[in-house]
């Protein structure tokens, strides 16, 4: 009788797409990660991975991803500022060796919080203008002045929160597109253009005790309105190509090196 070979699949390339964490020094949190591979209609997580997570160089603990590639790991530290998270797979008979990468930002909750819109960093700030989301793939170049600016307001006086209006995930590419530009560490969150998931996004800081938002950078009149009628201060790079009117109480700018004077 003839032999029969069977084939032994080649490892999955995968994607360790690592979460920043919000954190308070002394609270538990909850590390979390989502493995992944490319399919023909986006990502398929991958179930039943072991992920070892190591936050500021030292082992944290390892949780194993369910159906859809989530892994969760409840984590305390009594650290303070931004810290790297790093997540691996490092031995798996079905998935090649692969990390990622996240920052642990461990604040006090009275330093003030300042949200910026992602797309007011670009040279041109024509993202979000064009009537869709921003692509993190086609992203181009930063505002040559925002990214020393911006380190100034972080160094200074803010913990800061990159909101990207984009794919979810393109979260990774955002990431790497930010540390190439030199800009500082913060948190990413996805949150859509819509004024009612800005502002769900703002509550749901607050309600997690994170009541010290003050100030936002952003470019549309959405934006501005939502800010200014929850008392946080608005600067605002206004689309030049459109007649809005926005809120008395936004700052209307145009050039990054006037950031300052306004927050």
């Amino acid at each position: 009788m003839p032999s029969v070979l069977v084939a032994v699949d080649e490892k999955v390339a995968g994607r360790l797409i690592v979460e920043d964490v919000l954190a308070r020094p002394s609270t538990p949190v909850k590390l979390q990660a989502r493995l992944v591979r490319d399919g023909p209609k986006g990502f398929v997580g991958l179930g039943g991975e072991t992920i070892t997570f190591r936050v500021h160089g030292q082992k944290a603990g390892s949780a194993v991803t369910d159906k859809d590639g989530r892994a969760i790991l409840e984590f305390e530290t009594h650290m303070r500022g931004n810290q790297k998270i790093v997540g691996e797979v490092e031995t798996s008979s079905r998935v090649n060796p692969v990390s990622g990468l996240g920052n642990f930002a461990s604040w006090e909750r009275r330093k003030p919080i300042l949200l910026v819109d992602v797309s007011t960093l670009l040279k041109g700030r024509r993202a979000s203008s064009v009537g869709s989301p921003p692509d993190a793939r086609t992203l181009g170049e930063a505002d040559e002045d925002a990214p020393r600016e911006l380190t100034k307001l972080g160094e200074f006086y803010y913990n800061i929160i990159y909101l990207w209006p984009g794919a979810e995930e393109h979260i990774l590419l955002l990431r790497d597109w930010l540390t190439a530009h030199k800009f500082p560490p913060g948190i990413t969150r996805t949150v859509p253009p819509e004024p009612s998931l800005l502002l769900a996004f703002i509550d749901n800081l607050k309600e997690g005790g994170w009541d010290h938002v003050e100030a936002g950078i952003g470019q549309t009149k959405g934006f501005a309105d939502t800010l200014v009628k929850n008392r946080i201060k608005a600067v605002i790079f206004p689309d030049s190509l459109k007649n809005e009117k926005f809120p008395h109480r936004a700052k209307i700018i145009s050039e990054w090196k006037d950031i300052r004077k306004h927050l």
